[in-house]
């Protein structure tokens, strides 16, 4: 009888330590599932999550940090910490996700990127001391091979003076959901966050193709705008030549004593011409004219354009982007 007694509770004291060991080892993903339980996502959030291709544990670890998507007043209220001169769409602020809610049809893929980034931080901050080495190690070599963007690299410069020390966390959240094309062992980690993560790069393609179809737009005004320019110019100073050189024909002309009517008629006829072709070529100017102020106009409107899309994802000139870190990234 003893003996059932102490080998009974041998069996609960090795029950009660398995117990133990797995709540240590998994206290993380208990602690995320409480509170995704306690806090049921809005279907917004959802929405978010499904969008972007999240899987169960990007799930989990989105809905854990309890994302909100705010409009301006509260989106700039939470995020107020940042300061930057890139636009903010999202932060990642003691544990909580914000995302600004982007309502313009023509961009509004960016909020759902912003999403995907923040719940990269979050997930990057549950990685173990150890996995987040190996971690680092695989995004340097990306952004290594991933050749001298000066874009990416302004960015990145930026986020050193913003969030100085968190450069792979950066890294990890630019590289989850803006590239297409990663390192086989990359795309093996993230497959642990997204079931489909082709989805969250093609919305981010999609958003920024607006402003890159808008801005290649104004390149190529840009070039033909100089090249009526240089034309103009120098068809204007032809003119002038011309015109001169015809005036001080026309006074030869009026000064030089005709013998007979036909020579008289025929010096007459080739001034007139001249006249008439010079006259021509100075309306064609001004038909250029008009074209490079047309041009002109629909540069500005393209900038106008951008500008506009630009306050439409910047809360702050709402109240008065690319996503930052608050304390533990964004």
């Amino acid at each position: 009888m003893a003996m059932g007694k102490k080998r009974r509770k041998i069996i609960v004291f090795a029950l009660a330590l398995g117990l133990a060991c797995y709540v240590h080892a998994n206290k993380r993903v208990l602690v995320d599932g409480y509170v995704v339980w306690r806090n049921p996502p809005s279907p917004a959030v959802v929405d978010l999550a499904e969008r972007t291709g999240m899987s169960d544990l990007g799930r989990r670890v989105f809905f854990a940090s309890l994302p909100s998507i705010d409009d301006a007043e509260d989106f700039s209220a939470s995020c107020s910490d940042i300061e930057t001169t890139m636009i903010i769409l999202g932060c990642h602020v003691n544990g909580k996700i914000h995302v600004f809610n982007v309502r313009d049809e023509r961009i509004a893929a960016a909020k759902y990127v912003t999403a995907a980034h923040e719940m990269l931080h979050a997930a990057y901050m549950r990685l173990s001391a150890t996995e987040r080495a190996r971690v680092d190690g695989m995004l340097e070599d990306m952004y290594r091979s991933s050749g001298d963007s000066e874009e990416f690299s302004a960015v990145m410069a930026e986020y050193a003076q913003v969030e100085p020390g968190q450069r792979d966390n950066e890294l990890h959240s630019i590289l989850g959901t803006e590239y297409t094309t990663l390192s086989p062992e990359l795309e093996d980690y993230y497959s642990r966050y997204f079931s489909d993560r082709r989805r969250v790069a093609d919305m981010t393609i999609q958003y920024k193709k607006v402003f890159k179809n808008l801005e290649a737009g104004q390149v190529k005004l840009k070039a033909q705008l100089e090249r009526l320019a240089a034309k103009i110019e120098s068809d204007s100073s032809l003119f002038e030549t011309m015109a001169f050189q015809l005036n001080a024909d026309i006074d030869a002309f009026n000064q030089r004593e005709f013998h007979s009517s036909v020579t008289f008629n025929a010096a007459r006829q080739a001034l007139i011409g001249r006249q008439l072709e010079i006259e021509k070529f100075k309306a064609q100017i001004n038909t250029d004219i008009a074209k490079y102020d047309a041009w002109v106009e629909e540069y500005n409107n393209l900038g106008g354009r951008i500008n506009q899309l630009n306050r439409l994802l910047d809360a702050k000139s709402q109240v008065g982007i690319r996503a930052i870190e608050g304390a533990g990234g964004s």
